[in-house]
């Protein structure tokens, strides 16, 4: 049965346009199509966010509501009077401020940067307007530093606190209450006298959850653990206007959200999104290091990698891979080269022979992943002559860990261990979908087709669904259709595919910079990644030129919505610009720019946050018209 997706995944809403980030925008505007998907997505689509009703928790403190905080279109005089409170202006010397600044004062954080380097961090718990406090805020941080440090002030971070509420310890350390609300909210730990407060800047700034915070809080104030977790200490969450202002003659003021502007998808096109690919591939590329290594994981609040002993082979061999990719979508021999020294980095430290099979072990362990994604790497190299014989290698061992009907053990060591069955079949699947599109062998094919069998009837089987499964199967079928044109594969990938639109989130999101990412927040698939959603971009564009290869036009605009929306949230995620590296150093930030946080909440940058839609951007740069961009609204 078909529906009328306007009511279910897609529904064609205008999007607020909230961004001032000087980022390449392309807008466009068209009559809404009316698209169609599987009548089942009514029930497999959460209806709406469970957290955003906040039935869970006590309304605010009525007299810490404000009624009419900061707007977007406060923030240019919000600018003006900041500027002049820095260079002495007396709060009773100015006017025509926004009706917030005139309010009962409530806490007030600021960190004042130089270059992106913390000279200072207050809060300022006043009487006067908030007008008034900010000025109290602002004399007593001059105060602290030498003329010398405030000469070189250039940015303040400032919280304009609101909204306070009692919760408990359980409530915050919830992860559905994380995955909404970290670093919107601040949290406020008390124990009698003995208080700390983190606003939500300074949440991003040191990507510290609540967790951590109790943490430090117990340090701080040489705490038990037993008394941590006693009624003696209290908690409070808040609300505040997160405002960046830069310093100068010409004063700029940001309104942000999770320390970032919020994107718009108007700003989804074709020039954003080349522009977007260039600083993805520029992140990888800063990170291969002299000696051929990538970088694992890399943290800005920080500015360090992770411990060495985080690796992860499956996601090196895909940074790889991805390098290989955008070298050969842009003719790039310099990227090719770096790919080069990358792999014999990876095969020097990774790579051993065991008999007459080649193996990628890290850790004791040797996955069907590692195997598949590393010989793609080198096939796809414009040297791949030059490992041969470890190319062989590792192919004899994914074909020893493959069965007649159709199954592959996803383990060569340990013996005997067969799980992450989402993952690793269709990671090398796509390896030998490239194969066979490359040597038309009717042998590759016979196994391949096998193994969609085996893993269609798995997949299907109601206890095994699981979005993780399709990008990868979505690819390798698509490829494999391409040349064999077996409907079997088409009907699998729209089927896959169409379940997956089920859990994209738009209007059902609490807040705004959500919007676009894949998370099902009321089934236990894993919590929202930017690898997840980068990874679904390089199936659904498959499954797109699929569906517009066949003349399927319905399935051709919910995908291609889908893909947009997706493409928004990557726009969210990326590192860019001196707003969302504010509290960053500017001498770092180049080991930043380019990367992806993990979530809006959470700024790691892990490898593959970076690759996996990396890869599927440049699949779409090379499919969408300049149209195609489009979004409703």
């Amino acid at each position: 049965t078909m529906v009328d997706a306007m009511a279910l995944s897609h529904p064609l809403t205008p999007d607020p346009q909230r961004s001032t980030r000087p980022r390449a925008l392309a807008e466009a505007s068209f009559l809404a199509l009316p698209l169609l998907i599987l009548g089942y997505l009514v029930l497999s689509r959460p209806s709406s966010d469970p957290h955003d009703s906040r039935r869970s928790e006590p309304a605010a403190v009525a007299e810490t509501v404000v009624s009419e905080p900061l707007r977007p279109a406060d923030m240019p005089r919000v600018a003006q009077l900041v500027e002049a409170l820095w260079r002495g202006t007396k709060a009773t010397e100015l006017s025509d401020f926004p009706t917030r600044f005139g309010q009962p004062a409530q806490p007030i954080f600021v960190a004042a940067r130089s270059g992106g380097r913390r000279q200072l961090r207050l809060w300022q718990n006043g009487k006067g307007t908030t007008l008034e406090e900010l000025q109290n805020l602002i004399a007593r941080v001059k105060k602290k530093l030498t003329s010398d440090q405030i000469d070189g002030i250039d940015t303040l971070q400032i919280d304009f606190s609101h909204s306070f509420r009692k919760v408990g310890s359980k409530q915050v350390l919830r992860r559905s209450y994380v995955r909404t609300h970290r670093a919107q909210r601040g949290l406020e730990i008390r124990r009698g006298d003995d208080l700390m407060r983190y606003g939500p800047s300074r949440m991003i700034a040191t990507n510290r959850g609540a967790k951590r915070m109790r943490e430090v809080f117990r340090d701080r104030y040489k705490l038990s653990q037993e008394t941590l977790n006693s009624a003696s200490v209290a908690y409070r969450s808040f609300e505040a206007e997160q405002v960046l202002v830069e310093l100068g003659d010409q004063p700029v003021a940001h309104l942000l959200q999770r320390g970032n502007d919020v994107v718009a998808v108007s700003q989804v096109g074709r020039e954003s999104m080349g522009t977007w690919a260039e600083l993805a591939a520029g992140y990888l590329r800063h990170h291969v290091h002299a000696d051929g290594r990538m970088t694992y994981k890399y943290w800005p609040s920080i500015l360090k990698e992770s411990a060495p002993s985080t690796n992860n082979m499956i996601r090196q061999w895909m940074a790889t891979v991805a390098l290989g990719k955008y070298a050969a979508d842009r003719d790039d021999q310099a990227t090719w080269e770096l790919s080069e020294k990358n792999i014999d980095y990876n095969l020097g430290k990774f790579y051993h022979k065991e008999g007459e099979f080649g193996v990628i072990e890290w850790n004791g362990k040797v996955k069907l992943g590692a195997l598949g994604l590393a010989t793609i790497a080198l096939v796809e190299h414009p040297k791949r002559e030059k490992w041969a014989d470890q190319e062989a290698a590792l192919r004899r061992s994914i074909d020893s860990l493959w069965h007649e009907d159709g199954s592959f053990t996803t383990f060569f060591k340990p013996k005997g261990r067969n799980d992450n069955t989402n993952f690793y079949p269709g990671e090398a699947l796509l390896l030998w979908a490239m194969l066979y599109e490359r040597d038309r062998d009717e042998r590759q094919l016979d196994r391949f087709m096998k193994s969609f069998r085996y893993y269609r009837a798995w997949h299907l089987d109601a206890k095994n669904r699981n979005p993780a499964f399709i990008p990868w199967h979505t690819q390798a079928d698509y490829i494999v259709w391409s040349v064999t044109k077996n409907e079997e594969l088409r009907d699998f990938v729209f089927e896959m595919n169409d379940w997956l639109l089920g859990i994209q989130q738009w209007d059902d999101t609490t807040y705004d910079d959500a919007k676009g990412r894949f998370y099902a927040t009321k089934r236990a698939f894993g919590p929202p990644h930017a690898s997840a959603t980068g990874v679904y971009i390089e199936g659904l564009i498959d499954a797109y030129r699929l569906a517009k290869a066949v003349g399927d036009t319905e399935r051709t605009e919910a995908y291609r919505l889908s893909l947009v929306r997706g493409m928004r949230s990557m726009l969210q995620l990326q590192f860019v610009d001196a707003v969302d590296m504010s509290y960053i150093a500017e001498s770092k930030r180049g080991a930043v720019r380019g990367g992806l946080r993990t979530t809006v909440y959470d700024n790691q940058i892990r490898c593959d946050n970076v690759q996996h839609p990396l890869m599927g951007i440049l699949k779409v740069l090379r499919s969408f018209g300049d149209g195609d961009y489009r979004h409703p609204g």
